[in-house]
């Protein structure tokens, strides 16, 4: 596995979720539970039965906001804002991760199926907001989530990345068919390992370069020398 340096890259994508911060914080749980809630209250409908609906909206469309939407016409604005509304006291200022992403040489953005203003909140409650350029976040890539490869031609025309240039781009996300579409277009690609997607990671592990145990682990292990 060759060696990365800060400057390997021009442009560092990141995933949100469960990706900046360890899957084990239980922050995503949180979210996970008010998705169920909003299925239940808004379909009038049991919890087994919003847990089947939205495991058939999430293999059918990716992203559960996006089968709801199609299928039961849900306003997504409300939605999104449903299932953020939570605080998240487990998430603190790490200085040390603050300190690793500055040291990366080149441009830092943010590509999740999550709203932006879920980013910034996570991003300012870690004290690493002002590391990133830009979020681009579901709303503007016009509810077409990962893995729609659509959405990563919009994720590239919106961070400015032409297509002769993503082989000096890299993404890390912890979804592994996530990567599929980001490593089709030639972007290096790393997954950050959790359970809950390992089945996930071996039926798409040939389109990842990288595998590490988290973010920290991740940063920790490139070359700042240069």
């Amino acid at each position: 596995m060759k060696k990365i340096f800060s400057d390997s890259f021009e442009n560092w994508i990141f995933d949100l979720d469960n990706t900046i911060y360890d899957i084990k914080a239980g922050v995503f749980e949180k979210i996970s539970n008010r998705i169920t809630e909003y299925i239940i209250s808004t379909l009038s409908v049991t919890r087994q039965e919003a847990n089947l609906v939205r495991s058939n909206m999430y293999k059918k469309y990716g992203l559960t906001l996006t089968g709801l939407m199609r299928e039961y016409g849900i306003a997504p604005d409300e939605y999104l804002d449903y299932i953020h509304d939570v605080t998240h006291p487990e998430l603190r200022y790490d200085a040390q991760l603050k300190q690793n992403l500055n040291n990366l040489t080149g441009r830092k953005f943010i590509y999740t199926n999550a709203s932006e203003s879920h980013s910034k909140n996570i991003l300012s409650l870690m004290g690493i907001d002002a590391v990133f350029e830009k979020i681009l976040d579901i709303k503007a890539t016009q509810y077409l989530p990962k893995p729609d490869p659509k959405s990563y031609d919009i994720m590239l025309n919106s961070f400015g990345i032409s297509t002769d240039h993503t082989g000096n781009s890299v993404f890390i996300e912890d979804t592994a068919k996530n990567l599929k579409p980001a490593k089709l277009l030639g972007l290096k690609t790393v997954w950050i390992e959790n359970d809950f997607n390992r089945k996930d990671y071996g039926e798409h592990s040939k389109f990842i370069d990288y595998k590490y145990y988290d973010l920290k682990s991740f940063l920790c292990d490139i070359d700042y020398r240069n």
